[in-house]
């Protein structure tokens, strides 16, 4: 049976805007999707600029507590999004840029660990992927929006864009297949005695349209898959601890109508799954463990 959700925190992580090279929308876009979602944080990781070698976090001023039009109080963390010689890496609970392009991705990663922060690789087999799978990175993104939106690729593109136009949640339900590669990963890591947290990447930058249409929302890439962490305070440096202990869980949101459907399945590396469709979708992703009292490296 699907787990009940009670008190939790919800939100996102891996979200772009105008800081970054690849998307020119506002903030106060971002915001706005934010509170018309329901979240109660969201997680900024603008890509640095390839010559950063130091200095504050780009966004970083946005950091802290945002009431929204009701009142509710929404949570904007920062961290960042590098490009290293092994592919990106999200920098998380840092305080300031490391230099990272060119530069092998282990060594990026032990100058994550020296902020006290954790590193998350994003999109681990598309957008450039990664290739350095005995470094000591913290996480890896199991889903990934703009990887799943790649499967729209292919000699039907045109028909498949112009059903995202017309019956949008439609589309997005059809994309949202089991992320085979990505768990197949983090099952082989966690095999190998490797504490790998599985994490999902909203990857929003409100960048694509067509004839006029924005087919990627914020508000719409919100509401696709989110996480869903524990009940806690809103405050930056206890829900940075939440999101590295293992203690959140990925839920395709998008799927919530089907819960009646899903069937638990447990992995021998300690992670369960609410399954739909035989295995072919998921409804929702728990890491094995989960550390209560997290302890920053």
């Amino acid at each position: 049976m699907p787990a009940l959700l009670l008190a939790a925190l919800i939100g996102v992580l891996h979200v772009h805007h105008e800081p970054s090279h690849d998307s020119d929308a506002a903030f106060q876009d971002v915001l706005a999707a934010a509170h018309a979602a329901g979240l109660d944080f969201l997680v900024l990781t603008e890509h640095a600029p390839d010559d950063a070698s130091g200095g504050p976090l780009p966004a970083v001023e946005h950091a802290g507590l945002h009431p929204g039009p009701d009142g509710r109080e929404l949570l904007v963390l920062v961290g960042v999004e590098v490009g290293t010689a092994d592919g990106h890496l999200l920098a998380l609970d840092v305080r300031e840029l490391m230099p990272a392009n060119g530069r092998p991705g282990r060594d990026v990663v032990a100058d994550i660990h020296r902020q006290g922060g954790f590193a998350v690789v994003p999109h681990p087999f598309t957008h450039g992927g990664w290739s350095d799978w005995d470094a000591p990175f913290d996480g890896i993104e199991v889903h990934n929006n703009a990887s799943a939106f790649s499967r729209i690729s292919g000699p039907l593109l045109p028909f498949r864009i112009l059903r995202a136009v017309v019956a949008r949640d439609a589309a997005l339900r059809a994309m949202l297949v089991r992320p085979d590669a990505e768990l197949a990963k983090q099952d082989e890591l966690l095999g190998a005695g490797r504490p790998v947290r599985g994490y999902s990447g909203a990857d929003a930058h409100q960048n694509v349209s067509f004839l006029g249409a924005q087919l990627d929302p914020y508000v719409q890439m919100f509401g696709v898959v989110q996480t869903v962490c524990p009940d806690g305070p809103l405050e930056q440096a206890a829900l940075w601890r939440t999101l590295r202990s293992g203690c959140c869980h990925i839920r395709y949101a998008l799927l919530d109508g089907r819960a009646h459907e899903a069937r638990r399945v447990d992995f021998p590396s300690g992670r369960t799954e609410l399954q739909l469709d035989g295995g072919r979708r998921v409804l929702e992703l728990r890491d094995g463990t989960c550390d209560a009292d997290p302890v920053a490296r």
